[in-house]
């Protein structure tokens, strides 16, 4: 290959100097030496751009082993760890046999996909190959058993190995460290024949993690040499240990700063609540990546604080990014997804989703999970559904999502079916499944099977359940006119029952008429949240029903006596669903951020005690003006 261009690949610094090299290569003919092809393979991965290397890839005849293990360390180094493994199978297929860092590369992919089982596998295909000695290997079997959470297994391999290098003391200093076993990983420390910076800051890590920052600082303070990763632990840590003083005083004496300081700095004002420290130090910061942007408008959302102004910010934010050929991260997507849910405005986040990765969307699970969430609280079932059935690996969290959206928009023997379904795909449900299979029997009025399943969830899988499950049932019962059972099923809960569990039962006695029992309910409820002036107008209402005029001066004196206001969130709410449900609004509007809105307007009526019924029948009012359409047959969904 041309010298010049040799060493032009070599100082190739960005994704576009890249792609001209390439093309010279092409138009040149110099393009056949497999070392070109590795380089330009490694450089394609390096830049994030792996539809480009797998364009170069699936047009070599046959590649050698290097090739093979530049892509599958490429897919790695990328996340795209399912694609590094079938790539594997591939390779393997074709009988080509593995390098030591083909199968370092593999086990990296295993251990943070945290597959255990199959890292086993490996270990028997490695032996096979005779490299079970090769040190890149156990290395990466360190890495693999302590990230799986196999200590003991790590520590035998560990114990049998003939060589030992600074990586495999450093692994197992840090996997005693993440697992709790600090005193462990202090042993092996101060075992160790020679320690470098490395670890230093991994012990110091550990201190930090296991929340001893008296121990950190004593450690850090006695490093021979301190380098920028560990000051950035000791920042972190006292971050996460709440201490925004000695974090921030550290900060200010470090010698030097990158972008992973200011945004430990920014991310730990976030979660501690204090925006504005936040957002001074993300106003300070010289140069801002996408981490940057992506802890800000993390803290906005977690704190509520997202509008149509921080959409456009992020909006033009996103451009920006496109025409500087900077990727998106996992971080910045979510955040995006998450703050167009809350406004209700799918059209921009399809926009970023289509620019962002393409296909390589559904591999992401996490960003699958969000955008089923998405549609479905925007009301846009059919679409949550759409990319349920397009995801190819599926786990808990998006099943028990999907679930969920099916249960939310009344679709009940949907939910119902994908439980089941779940369940034969050999994924165990958890509490967060159960609950949505609950609130599906709930809105359909499925007592039977509610019954069913709520004992289910103890008996068979032994998950305890919790006040929002009880409260779920509850309602329930309610609902189906069983009020002495509901009212049992209280009186019998290992926990203290909160306002949300009485609160059904009090909804569910306006139901039906039943004043002796709503009149415990309501007692119950004056003494948890006594200020709530749902609770009063709602027993109230039950006793002007029953025509106990006497009963509802009573209560009314009691809301003068004892001051309480009305529920401005409530009022609020009821004008909102008011202002939605307009005539003509709904005859005229058809944009996904009216029926997002109004759909939330309507699911938040719940929160103020308002009758199963009630709420009930203005989703039907909503989905008859919206034109939502249930006669899709979904009893086998995938």
């Amino acid at each position: 290959m041309n010298h010049s261009l040799l060493r032009l690949l070599h100082n190739c610094l960005t994704l576009r100097s890249l792609k001209s090299i390439h093309a010279r290569l092409l138009v040149g003919g110099s393009f056949t030496s497999d070392l070109s092809l590795n380089k330009i393979l490694r450089l394609y991965s390096r830049f994030g751009a792996l539809d480009y290397a797998c364009k170069v890839f699936d047009e070599i005849a046959q590649p050698n082993a290097f090739l093979w293990t530049s892509m599958i360390h490429a897919y790695v180094e990328n996340r795209g760890y399912t694609e590094a493994l079938n790539l594997f199978h591939r390779m393997r297929s074709e009988s080509v046999p593995p390098l030591n860092f083909t199968i370092s590369s593999v086990l990296k992919a295993l251990a943070r996909e945290a597959r255990l089982k199959d890292g086993e596998a490996i270990y028997g295909f490695i032996v096979k190959y005779g490299i079970g000695f090769d040190l890149i290997v156990q290395n990466a079997m360190l890495d693999l058993f302590m990230r799986c959470g196999r200590v003991d297994f790590a520590r035998g391999v560990f114990n049998e190995m003939h060589e030992k290098d600074i990586v495999s003391w450093n692994s197992m200093i840090s996997g005693y460290g993440n697992n709790g076993s600090v005193n462990i990983a202090r042993d092996l420390f101060n075992s160790m024949p020679e320690r470098n910076v490395i670890s230093w800051t991994t012990m110091i890590c550990g201190y930090a993690k296991a929340g001893d920052m008296v121990e950190a600082q004593v450690l850090f303070e006695a490093m021979p040499v301190k380098d920028l990763a560990s000051w950035n632990v000791m920042v972190s840590g006292y971050m996460d240990a709440g201490d925004l003083d000695t974090a921030s005083f550290l900060f200010e004496a470090m010698p030097n700063r990158d972008v992973r300081t200011w945004n430990l700095m920014i991310s730990g004002f976030c979660k501690a609540g204090e925006l504005e420290s936040a957002k001074d130090y993300f106003k300070k910061m010289a140069n801002r990546n996408v981490a940057s942007w992506a802890i800000m408008i993390d803290g906005y959302i977690k704190a509520g604080d997202i509008n149509s102004a921080s959409l456009v910010v992020l909006w033009k934010l996103f451009e920006c990014f496109k025409e500087q050929g900077i990727r998106p991260d996992e971080t910045f997507i979510l955040g995006i997804i998450s703050a167009c849910s809350q406004l209700g405005i799918l059209d921009a986040a399809e926009s970023i989703i289509r620019d962002y990765v393409g296909p390589l969307v559904f591999s992401n699970l996490k960003v699958v999970t969000s955008l089923i969430d998405m549609y479905a609280k925007c009301g846009s079932i059919d679409n949550a559904l759409q990319v349920f059935e397009t995801t190819y690996q599926k786990d808990l969290l998006c099943y028990s999502t999907m679930i969920t959206a099916f249960a939310n928009h009344g679709w009940v023997q949907n939910a119902i079916a994908l439980f089941n379904k779940m369940q034969r795909a050999n994924v165990k449900p958890d509490g967060v499944a159960f609950l949505g299979v609950l609130s599906a029997c709930n809105h359909g009025g499925l007592v039977d099977e509610g019954r069913k399943y709520f004992k289910q969830m103890a008996e068979e899988f032994g998950i305890q359940p919790t006040e929002r499950h009880y409260a779920c049932v509850v309602g329930l019962l309610g609902r189906a006119g069983c009020l002495e059972e509901a009212h049992d099923l209280i009186s019998n809960m290992p926990m203290t029952p909160t306002s949300v569990v009485w609160g059904a039962l009090l909804a569910a006695c306006s139901v039906h008429h039943n004043v002796q029992l709503a009149e415990v309910a309501a007692a119950e409820l004056f003494k948890i949240e006594p200020e709530n002036s749902g609770n009063y107008i709602l027993l109230s209402n039950i006793y002007a029903a029953a025509g106990q005029w006497r009963d509802v001066a009573k209560v009314r004196a009691m809301i003068r006596n004892n001051r309480v206001r009305k529920n401005r969130d409530y009022l609020q709410c009821l004008h909102s669903l008011r202002s939605h449900l307009t005539c003509d609004q709904i005859s005229s509007c058809q944009g996904q951020h009216f029926k997002g809105s109004a759909v939330r307007s309507i699911n938040n009526l719940g929160k103020f005690n308002i009758s199963s019924k009630q709420v009930e029948d203005q989703r039907k009012l909503l989905t008859q003006g919206l034109g939502y359409s249930k006669s899709k047959s979904l009893e086998n969904p995938s």
